[in-house]
């Protein structure tokens, strides 16, 4: 069955996953999923070593950052100064 969207006003199918005029979601109640909030009960040490884990994590990342950044900054900059 079509119905119509409720932010572009076209009409979609009952049964797809969002619009494929504009990308909004269904506002379906019964097809959405139930969400729990828990608080979470860390320790401080456990917090710590959970940092200290994800600093050394990222180091990979900025290496492969700052190269890909000095690898395109070492070929624009002989095109870009004429």
């Amino acid at each position: 069955m079509l119905i119509d969207c409720y932010e572009c006003k076209a009409q979609v199918s009952d049964s797809a996953a969002s619009c494929p005029h504009c990308g909004a979601i269904p506002l379906d109640p019964a097809r959405s999923l139930p969400v729990d909030v828990s608080d979470l009960d860390m320790k401080f040490r456990t917090m710590f070593w959970f940092l200290i884990k994800l600093s050394f994590a990222a180091v990979p990342a900025v290496i492969v950052i700052y190269t890909a950044w000095t690898v395109i900054g070492g070929v624009l900059s002989p095109l870009l100064h004429m």
